[in-house]
Order: C-alpha cells, then structure tokens, then sequence
C-alpha cells in the first residue's frame, strides 16, 4: 500500500463491528476472571452493534492521550513511528456492508510478535477512547472534553489531579478518568472511569473484557466509584471490532469547576488517607491538569507552565518549536507540524489547538478557558460531517479544543527532495 492508498483507509467512514448485549454480560459472568463489580452490568448504551467512524479520529486519541507519556527527546520520535506503523496498517473490506469494514493491511500482517502486542494494546486506546466518547455522549448530556492517565496521575501524585482524585481501592485500577463538561454551563464537568483492552485474537477478548470490568471499581471519585465503561478492541487479521460494557449509575452527579477552584488547585497534594478533600477540588484539579496536556499537544508552552501541575511540569521537558497557523474546518487551529516523505508522495501532520481556546489558555484566564472551549465544542457539534470528496488535507477535531489533520501532496521527482 502506497501512502496515498494508506491516506484514503483513514479518512474514509468505515464500520466498527461491536457486541454489547445481555448475552455478553452471561459470558462474562461464567469467567474464571470475572470480578462482579458493585453496580449491575449493563450493555453501553450507544454501542450494542457497532459504530461508524473515521480511522483517523482513533488515530488522533491515541496521540493526544499518550503524549505526556514521552519527553521530548523521544516524542517527535514516537509520533513519527507511530503514525507511519499505523497509517498503513489497516485496509478496506467491502464485502459485509455499504460502508467498509478495516482488515490488516499487507505490511500490517507483517508485523509479529512484542510490536504485534504493543499494538494490539494502543489499537485498544486509540479505538476504546473512541468507543468512550460515542458512550460517554450518548449516555448523558456531557461533551467529553478530555481523557486522563490515571497510571500517570496516581505514579506522580500530582500529574492529572491530586493523589485524592484517583484513591487506591484494590490493586487493579482501570486506565482513564474521563472528564466531560456541561454543553450549556462551562462550570459543571463530569468525571467518568474507562478501562480498555487490545488483542489480535477474538478468542482472548471475552477473558480480557472479564479483567477489564472487575478494574472499573478500582478508583474511587470523591468519594464514590464513577460511571464506568469498559472495551477490548480485536485486530484480527480480517476483522477490526470491539466488546464493550457498562456498570450501570442511574445517579451521576455532576461538579462545579470555577475560576476560584481553579486557582485553589494549583499547588493541591494531600495525603492518601486524608478524608476532607471534596469532589469540587478533585475535578477542578483534573480539569486544570487537561489545560496543561492540551496545550502540550498545540506546543503552547507558556500555557503549558501556567496551567501544569508541580510533578507535571518537572516531568515534562518540552523543546521551544516554531508554532505555526493551519487552517480547520471549525476553526483555524495554532501548533506545529512535521513533513515526511517517501518517493513522490509527501505526508505533513499537524498537532494544533483552535485559536479561541489557545488565546484564552495564553490569556491565563480559567473562565476564558471554560468559555472557549464551550463555544468550540458547540460550533464543533454544529459542524457538518467531515467531505469524502479527493480532498488533500483530512482533520480531526476534540470538544476541548484539539485538531490533528493530515495533508498528502505529490511532487515531481526533480522538486520533490527527501523529505522529513
């Protein structure tokens, strides 16, 4: 598969197979790994069969939410490795469905055993968080906003929120905090659990959903056990689909997250067994540790300073790079880019952040931040679905604020060059 054949599989709809039904919560209750949760399991809303997205917006999941996990020196490395792997590493087939379903590509039935697992395990991020927003949209009337790495969040104590905010219950813990904000009030978030899991074999998924499930009690949000969802994402060599289940939580309370709180934050840490931290200051520390991940990702770095958190910002070394201006079909968008190429064929990836919501992360302003990002994510959900006509530059958009696009040109052999 050429680049350009790989630049259609992405930003073509295609359909994500899925089961979550009443029969799957029978097969998972009958596995040696099942822990029974403290809520009633119930099919996830939203995903009982299948889904229809975009490659692409997986793809731009997966390198928002494991950004922070990489320095500087190793970043622009990972991303450029992870991206080449992964935009060839899917193909079409067109036998099941109108819309296409994604089978392994060639060079992706290549790839073999440690790189085979690790990504069966990010396919299981980049497609579960994914899974997570459908759900997560359908099942209130929340935008989700960010997703948070709970690993990150309780090994660093400060990174992602206080130590408070992600309490020890058991061993296991699922991997994300999900954090959605109220459509019509920029004050009032939501802060859900997901676990989710990857295998290249359908056999493995219901055991590993089993696992999963049984690590969705294993936080606790101010002072209770979130609304939770957890997914396994199969990349099997002819079919790419999922499983997917949720706890049920008939009462969700939602937090207010203001200007005040914010800045009440900034320095917060306590230890585990302190009992009077409140959920407000939980979410509102979560909330202010998403500005810094967000504007890590546009390589806003005076935001970055403003809004991380002590461990966060002595953790991540970040390199001053020249940020440049792209346009987006919601909003012109601000960050960097990096242009590669191979033969005629010339791919460049930008990583930006929506003007609106970069100037009032520079502006310093927490209800700025708030309100920006409200209206985006309005204008965002206003937005027509994105056109399959032969364009050369495919985007993908975040309610926060994120935007990730892809632009493919094609050079003649003497203007071309090496580049990247």
């Amino acid at each position: 598969m050429d680049l350009e054949g790989a630049f259609k599989v992405i930003d073509t709809p295609v359909h994500l197979p899925g089961r979550s039904d009443d029969a799957l919560i029978r097969q998972l209750q009958q596995q040696k790994a099942f822990s029974a949760p403290g809520k009633t399991l119930r099919p996830a809303a939203g995903l009982a069969d299948g889904i229809a997205l975009r490659p692409l917006e997986a793809l731009h999941w997966l390198s928002y939410v494991t950004r922070p996990r990489y320095q500087d020196d190793v970043l622009d490395v990972y991303m450029r490795w992870g991206l080449l792997r992964y935009l060839g590493f899917f193909a079409h087939d067109y036998t099941h469905s109108r819309l296409p379903r994604l089978t392994l590509s060639e060079a992706g039935r290549r790839i073999s055993g440690n790189q085979r697992r690790v990504t069966s395990e990010e396919m299981g991020i980049a497609f579960g968080t994914a899974l997570a927003k459908r759900w997560f949209e359908t099942t209130s009337a929340a935008d989700l906003r960010t997703v948070v790495d709970i690993d990150v969040a309780l090994d660093a104590r400060y990174v992602f929120g206080p130590s408070s905010a992600v309490q020890h219950i058991g061993v296991q813990r699922p991997d994300y905090l999900l954090v959605g904000a109220d459509p019509d009030d920029s004050t009032r978030y939501l802060v859900r659990v997901l676990e989710c899991k990857g295998t290249k074999n359908a056999g493995h998924a219901v055991p590993q959903l089993a696992r999963a499930v049984g690590q969705l009690d294993g936080v606790t949000v101010g002072g209770r056990v979130p609304h939770g969802l957890a997914t396994t994402v199969i990349t099997a060599e002819n079919n790419t689909s999922y499983l997917a289940v949720d706890p049920d939580d008939e009462e969700e309370p939602a937090y207010e997250v203001t200007a005040e709180t914010i800045d009440r934050v900034r320095n917060f840490r306590f230890e585990a067994d302190r009992a009077d931290a409140s959920a407000v200051e939980i979410a509102s520390a979560s909330v202010r540790a998403s500005w810094a991940m967000l504007a890590d990702f546009g390589s806003n770095l005076g935001a970055l300073q403003q809004w991380a958190p002590e461990v966060m910002e002595r953790r991540i070394v970040r390199r001053p790079r020249e940020r440049l201006t792209f346009p987006a079909p919601v909003e012109e968008a601000r960050g960097t880019s990096f242009t590669f190429g191979f033969d005629r064929e010339q791919l460049t990836v930008s990583y930006g952040i929506a003007r609106s919501v970069d100037d009032a992360l520079t502006e310093r302003s927490a209800g700025a931040i708030m309100e920006a990002q409200r209206a985006f994510a309005a204008r965002l959900r206003a937005s027509p679905t994105p056109d399959e006509a032969d364009s050369r530059t495919v985007y993908s958009a975040t309610a926060d604020g994120s935007i990730f696009s892809l632009t493919l040109e094609r050079r003649g052999r003497d203007t071309f060059g090496a580049a990247g």
